[in-house]
C-alpha cells in the first residue's frame, strides 16, 4: 500500500515539476511570443502523454480517457494561446 502511494505521489510530482518548469519559462521569455507558444504545445504534449503513461500504469486505460487528456491539452493550450 505504501509503496504504491509513493509511486503516485512521484507521478504528480513530476507533473508539479514540469508545470513549474514551463511556468518559469514563459516568465523568462514573456517578451517572445513564439517561445511562449513552443513551451505551451511542449507543456500540452508532455501533459497529454503524462496522462496516457500514468494510467496505462494504473492499469486503467481506456478510449475514453485517452480522447478526454488529449482534448484537455488541445483546450488548455489554445486558451492559454489566445489568453497571451
Amino acid at each position: 500500500m505504501k509503496n504504491k502511494l509513493s509511486k503516485k505521489h512521484l507521478d504528480y510530482l513530476v507533473l508539479l515539476l514540469a508545470c513549474a518548469l514551463s511556468l518559469v519559462l514563459i516568465m523568462y521569455f514573456s517578451a517572445n511570443k513564439q517561445v511562449i507558444n513552443l513551451v505551451v504545445a511542449a507543456f500540452a504534449t508532455f501533459y497529454f502523454l503524462w496522462g496516457v503513461i500514468h494510467h496505462y500504469f494504473e492499469k486503467s486505460l481506456h478510449t475514453e480517457v485517452v480522447f478526454e487528456y488529449l482534448l484537455l491539452a488541445i483546450l488548455g493550450a489554445l486558451l492559454i494561446i489566445g489568453l497571451i
